[in-house]
């Protein structure tokens, strides 16, 4: 969890407090790999009720990837800093285009959340989220990780989500592309927080599976 004590302008992708809203709470929250509820939105709020905090400004994921693995990358140049946390579970990567039929793939969840200190407009936000998933694809081509069926390498896992969070102070971002700045530093620690967390996950069930 992290805790803002201004709320952060915050855009997400995943199920509590999805796209445009203002937060204090940003939560990866663990849940078990059997994990499955008919209604994921109202067990979140219960969840969130139960831990204390406020359902309204809080921007939540889940995961069954394991938390304690997550990748952390920091930069900051310029007046701008970006703090990146990635978890990565890869027992299901996946290639976006696949020809596979749907009903073939199952839940398996890369998380990334983004803490971008300065200012961004809408129109920045949305290319953040272009240039962390951009990223994150990369990390897993170096990492060679596999999609199934021998299609080719994994451009992510099927229930991918990630958090953009920005301060909103400072100096102000209106695009968040490779080419500038801000992108370019977003690429770099969503790259290297993705690559850590995945090589983590890599090893753990390497390790898991020889002893076996």
């Amino acid at each position: 969890m992290i805790t803002s004590e201004k709320s952060l302008y915050t855009l997400n992708s995943s199920i509590w407090r999805g796209g445009f809203s203002e937060c204090r709470y940003l939560i990866n929250r663990q849940v078990s790999k059997n994990y499955c509820c008919d209604d994921p939105v109202l067990e979140m709020e219960q969840f969130l009720q139960g831990a204390g905090l406020a359902p309204a400004e809080t921007a939540g994921m889940l995961t069954a990837a394991r938390v304690t693995d997550a990748g952390r990358c920091e930069a900051e140049d310029s007046g701008i800093r970006v703090s990146t946390i990635v978890t990565a579970g890869l027992s299901n990567p996946a290639r976006a285009g696949s020809r596979r039929e749907r009903h073939s793939l199952f839940p398996g969840t890369i998380n990334t959340i983004v803490i971008v200190e300065a200012a961004m407009t809408d129109s920045a936000m949305v290319n953040a989220v272009i240039t962390a998933t951009e990223a994150k694809t990369a990390a897993l081509q170096d990492l060679r990780v596999q999609a199934g069926d021998g299609e080719g390498t994994a451009t992510g896992t099927t229930t991918d989500a990630i958090i953009i969070a920005a301060t909103q102070t400072g100096r102000t971002c209106q695009y968040a592309g490779t080419a500038t700045l801000l992108g370019h530093m977003i690429g770099r620690t969503v790259y290297e927080a993705a690559y850590s967390s995945a090589q983590r996950n890599l090893n753990y069930w390497r390790e898991r599976n020889a002893g076996q």
